[in-house]
């Protein structure tokens, strides 16, 4: 018997044309049967891996920016790259100023009552 058994998939023609559209700029998918296999996987392993993935639309100058320092050897991937901005941006300190800044506006919406618990910033949720 094959290891590869053939299947029947109906899809609108709105679709169709979507992939063979994504087939002509994005050549390396191969062909519809190699595009919807890999869609396929990713689309398990995302489910099966849960909450470490997350899908964001960069916009194409950054893309472009990220592949030329990738290219050049100075990031790894894109991934890397969007890894390396986030830690840059998460700092201690501008966590710290989130924090600060959203106990300042739940103190002047009403949403927490402060408190002296003889701790530091102790704070209570009505």
């Amino acid at each position: 018997m094959d290891e590869n058994e053939r299947i029947t998939l109906r899809l609108e023609k709105e679709n169709l044309e979507l992939i063979d559209a994504f087939l002509k700029e994005n050549t390396s998918h191969g062909n519809r049967s190699q595009l919807v296999r890999e869609a396929v996987q990713a689309y398990i392993q995302a489910i099966r891996e849960g909450g470490d993935r997350v899908t964001i639309h960069v916009p194409r100058y950054y893309l472009d920016l990220i592949d030329r320092l990738v290219a050049d050897g100075y990031l790894l991937n894109r991934e890397h790259a969007i890894v390396r901005s986030i830690e840059e941006w998460f700092t201690r300190e501008r966590v710290k100023e989130i924090q600060d800044h959203k106990q300042e506006v739940d103190k002047a919406t009403g949403k927490v009552v402060s408190v002296s618990t003889g701790e530091k910033d102790g704070v209570i949720p009505r």
